[in-house]
């Protein structure tokens, strides 16, 4: 019994140590799988992105480039590495030389601005689906959502039509240069509030702050967007009096602005909808912006940004936001869209909102839905040709 015992203990340590040793190279497969640069040897410096998000953070003091091959750095997603190719350093270049030079050198490209603007109002009207109005919809009609299946509807009721404006705001309105600020931690710190300001017109995203950061952001709002889901995140679904107040003194320093109002997105925004159409009711004639609320317009934007190979589950709202641009401005000039973890001016972490609470990491749970590395390239080429004008480094 005593040497069986002996015996199955030897089996075992021996099927353990193997274990072991599988397991040890198993993971020093995958370290060197995933720690070595693709493209290690053709060339200069590359960007690198971690997870699903391409977060680049400042390179650790242990990597050093050295006769053109860069050693192993930590590389978290095999997303990632199709990233990880050639075409991306002509940008990671560019940004470091041209985007940080003076910006008197950038020209404003009318003939192909004029030319994408008419391609655009070949796929939307943008003026006419800028927001439902009272005669374009009916008691009882039942409306889909953009993004969710088509089983989901929406009844318009008595009191959501009555919100809905005569017109859309926006019919013959033309301005000449317009700011599209997007949320990114690259406008911490950028001091570019006062150059905001100056605009014709400042397009925002998602209800953002601007008070306690208008150093950096500026104050000056003409249209925000504004999703459902705002109101859970910052404003508790107004279950309580305090979150009552906190909304409406938010919507009262809008002083006129139209806030824009995606209902129609995402079936589950459906209850949220109701309460802030209950909201709006109850408090008519007390506040001053101008609402206005979209109904299927994803369909058509969609189909145009499919012509310029950028097709994501979801586009994101800063582009959304330059096509209503595009058809309402002569000159559209964007701040705060830089999708990346890191700012290129001085190579230190960056938040994913600028408006985040300090010490708050760079988030990546839009990133791979909304295919933002993807939507920033062509951002930056429409930057080279003249079409906009992108804004990344800080303001004087």
């Amino acid at each position: 019994m005593v040497r069986i015992a002996s015996v199955l203990g030897l089996v075992m340590f021996s099927v353990a140590l193997l274990i072991l040793s599988l397991i040890s190279y198993v993971s020093i497969k995958k370290d060197f799988l995933f720690t070595t640069p693709k493209y290690a040897n053709s060339g200069g410096p590359r960007m690198y992105m971690f997870h699903a998000g391409f977060r680049h953070g400042p390179i650790p003091s242990q990597v050093r480039y050295h006769q053109d091959v860069i050693q192993p750095i930590d590389i978290r997603s095999q997303l990632a590495l199709k990233y990880l190719d050639p075409a991306f350093t002509p940008l990671t270049n560019a940004l470091t030389e041209g985007l940080q030079e003076n910006a008197s050198k950038w020209k404003y490209n009318r003939t192909a601005f004029t030319e994408q603007r008419k391609e655009i109002s070949r796929y939307i009207n943008v003026a006419h689906n800028f927001t439902l109005t009272r005669s374009s919809v009916r008691v009882g009609q039942l409306m889909h959502y953009d993004y969710s299946s088509h089983k989901y509807v929406f009844s318009i009721g008595e009191n959501f039509k009555s919100l809905l404006p005569e017109a859309s705001p926006i019919a013959n309105k033309h301005y000449n240069v317009c700011a599209v600020v997007g949320n990114s931690g690259i406008l911490t710190g950028s001091r570019c509030g006062p150059e905001i300001e100056k605009f014709d017109f400042v397009f925002r995203c998602n209800f953002a702050p601007t008070e306690v950061f208008r150093r950096d952001v500026g104050r000056r709002t003409n249209l925000t967007t504004f999703n459902p889901s705002i109101l859970e995140k910052y404003y508790n679904n107004l279950l309580t009096i305090q979150d009552r107040n906190n909304f409406f003194l938010s919507l009262k320093k809008l002083d006129g602005a139209i806030l824009w109002i995606p209902a129609f997105f995402f079936h589950t925004s459906a209850t949220v909808t109701r309460t802030l159409v209950d909201f709006f009711v109850e408090h008519r004639g007390q506040l001053k912006v101008q609402l206005a609320w979209p109904g299927n317009i994803m369909h058509y934007i969609n189909r145009y940004w499919k012509t310029k190979q950028l097709s994501p589950k979801r586009l994101s709202t800063g582009i959304l936001m330059y096509t209503l641009a595009s058809a309402m401005c002569e000159e559209i000039h964007l701040y705060g869209f830089w999708p990346f973890g890191w700012d290129p001016n001085t190579g230190k972490e960056l938040p994913y909102h600028y408006y985040d609470r300090k010490g708050t990491k760079f988030t990546t749970k839009w990133q791979e839905s909304h295919q933002l590395p993807a939507e920033f390239k062509l951002l930056y080429k429409m930057h080279t040709e003249g079409l906009i004008k992108l804004t990344l480094s800080h303001c004087a």
